[in-house]
């Protein structure tokens, strides 16, 4: 129906288009949280002002899904949610099964595709490709060589559009995955969808590459 479209569309606008900072911030305990399904991995988005902006699950615990993480680890299929501060449903993050290069469909939450992105071969860096919902390339994420923790956005003229940050929480391995944080600066004059593409870019990133995996060994590590 043409009202919920319209709605949904206002809810995408008002999470994004006045953002130009956005920090997203692993936590595990949500308690205070009513999500209405089990979730293993959940985040906070936060605003440049660090207040509460919405946030952030993927779905699925329990004894099948961990034995899921266990063997694929972070090639495992992913079904994320994001959600604003009222706790509406936004958007609809989906990865499959990868081996080597991981593909994400962003929709809205009535499954309307907003855009895909592709992690590409790159040596000595990492490197993502976004498309819009008509499979038009608008732009390309990559870190610099050797610099794994920075990743620089540019539209298809080669201009730099924003940035995404990981920033650890400490020294050890333990704390990383209980305080991972990454920052997102975009340009303000974005689209709010070109938005949408690049925050779930930020998350393709922490679960293809800086994830904790339960630990551990699994038989597709090789393919880490």
């Amino acid at each position: 129906m043409t009202w919920i479209r319209n709605m949904e569309n206002e809810r995408i606008s008002d999470f994004f288009k006045a953002q130009t900072h956005l920090f997203i911030k692993q936590v595990k305990n949500w308690g205070e949280i009513l999500i209405g399904f089990e979730a293993k991995n959940k985040y906070k988005v936060l605003d440049s002002h660090g207040m509460e902006h919405g946030f952030i699950v993927e779905k699925g615990a329990g004894i099948l899904a961990f034995f899921i993480r266990w063997i694929s680890r972070s090639h495992r299929p992913l079904d994320v949610r994001v959600y604003d501060s009222k706790q509406n449903e936004i958007l609809k993050y989906q990865r499959p099964f990868y081996f080597f290069f991981s593909t994400a469909h962003l929709y809205d939450s009535q499954d309307q595709v907003i855009g895909r992105i592709d992690q590409k071969f790159a040596i000595f860096k990492k490197k993502y490709q976004i498309s819009d919902h008509q499979d038009n390339v608008v732009g390309e994420i990559e870190s610099g060589f050797f610099k794994f923790f920075q990743f620089e956005i540019q539209n298809r003229m080669g201009q730099k559009i924003g940035e995404v940050k990981k920033k650890w929480g400490g020294l050890l391995k333990e704390v990383f995955a209980d305080h991972d944080t990454f920052g997102l600066s975009m340009n303000e004059e974005l689209d709010t969808r070109t938005k949408a593409l690049i925050f779930a870019t930020a998350i393709s990133i922490d679960f293809d590459y800086f994830e904790d995996n339960q630990g551990g060994n699994s038989p597709l590590q090789i393919f880490d």
